[in-house]
């Protein structure tokens, strides 16, 4: 469904909402629902932070169905960042203190030592938008901050953003603008995200949103769990062409980001989506692919179907989100290993606790350990050129 993991509802639990989203959407709710109730307890004690400068980073290119770093072909292996009741990101472009900075130095640090070289991050569009053609410079000045923190790991970002998680917090201007404005505003917000983060080494791509959709519901957000709408509605068809629809908003959107940066362009698509969202309709608009993909125990072949498709475009593909929440281990391992060879990289799930100083104290916490324990035994095969 939309984001990742889960984001924190303040005040209460909100447990696997991102994930329960997901599997909603895509219609994959199985044995892995009785997980959502728990919550896992983050924080990872005795990290020290980020570690000295890194080397230099090449910037990040495509070549054909290829990513390049500079001359190098590259491969991700990394993150959605955050899980359960910890969304350390989101917290730190709400607040920019350099406190809520230092839990992000803390928690990349852990993550690169596990051996991710790349993270997804969201962004809110009202985080950076405080007016239709006005921006937070202080939330810019965070993202800049954030971006020389991950240059100095060596660790590069999927910047997600363009969203409105929590609608409750959604400007009032911009909920009563029609579909036009608002896609305005939506290309304002990436031209001001990319403007900022053009000048530094570390952005993988600019995922202009996670699984849009079109639909004739009032109003612009759907699938909400604990408070959170995981699903962005991109416009209200009504009778019009779905696809020249989400062409339109692509090709908008996608020129906002090209205008201030080169880096590749791509959005967080749902397998079995048939309103215009799909590669064969926007592949040519951009430049990689993000699938999502949570395999049900025993079928690996129906969850690497979707996958082989999306490869058939000739773009590279990233597996931008996948968890064994609907799988067993043996099923997820199964499926990583035989969708490696349509992929570009594959981002599973952090909360900010090396897997190796886990204390379990729930079935949840159990589930990570597990899933990140054996993530991390795969992360050679994943990385390795194909």
């Amino acid at each position: 469904m939309a984001t990742w993991a889960t984001v924190r509802t303040r005040g209460r639990k909100r447990v696997g909402s991102r994930l329960v989203s997901a599997l909603v959407v895509a219609g994959t709710v199985l044995a892995g629902l009785a997980l959502l109730t728990l919550s896992f307890f983050p924080g990872s004690p005795g990290c020290t932070g980020a570690g000295a400068a890194g080397t230099l980073m090449p910037r990040m290119r495509v070549v054909a169905s290829r990513l390049y770093a500079g001359r190098r072909q590259w491969r991700a292996w990394g993150f959605n960042w955050g899980l359960g009741d910890h969304s350390p990101v989101i917290d730190y472009f709400d607040n920019p203190t350099s406190a809520n900075l230092a839990v992000l130095a803390c928690e990349l640090h852990t993550a690169h030592q596990l051996g991710a070289n790349s993270m997804r991050i969201p962004l809110e569009l009202q985080q950076v938008m405080r007016g239709p053609n006005a921006t937070r410079s202080s939330t810019l000045t965070a993202l800049r901050r954030l971006l020389d923190l991950a240059a100095r790991e060596g660790v590069y970002l999927d910047i997600t953003g363009n969203l409105v998680w929590r609608p409750q917090r959604a400007p009032d201007w911009y909920e009563r603008m029609n579909e036009r404005d608002r896609w305005q505003v939506q290309a304002n917000f990436w031209r001001a995200v990319a403007h900022t983060a053009a000048e530094s080494p570390a952005v993988l791509c600019y995922e202009l949103t996670s699984e849009p959709l079109l639909s004739d519901t009032p109003g612009w957000y759907t699938g909400e769990y604990g408070g959170w709408w995981f699903g962005q509605i991109i416009a209200h068809p009504r009778a019009r062409n779905t696809h020249q629809l989400v062409r339109a908003w692509t090709g908008l959107l996608a020129a906002a980001v090209r205008s201030q940066d080169d880096r590749p362009v791509t959005i967080g698509l749902m397998p079995g989506i048939k309103d215009g969202f799909t590669p064969a309709n926007v592949a040519d608009l951009l430049d990689m692919l993000v699938i999502h993909q949570y395999p049900q125990t025993g079928r690996v072949g129906e969850a690497i179907a979707p996958i082989r498709y999306h490869a058939s475009f000739n773009k590279p593909v990233l597996l931008g989100e996948t968890y064994p929440l609907a799988s067993d281990m043996p099923t997820q391992r199964a499926f990583l290993t035989r969708a490696n060879r349509y992929v570009v990289g594959v981002f599973e799930f952090f909360d900010g606790r090396d897997p190796n100083h886990l204390t379990i104290k729930t079935t949840a916490d159990s589930l990570q350990e597990h899933a990140l324990a054996q993530f991390v035994t795969l992360r050679r095969t994943i990385l390795k050129p194909r």
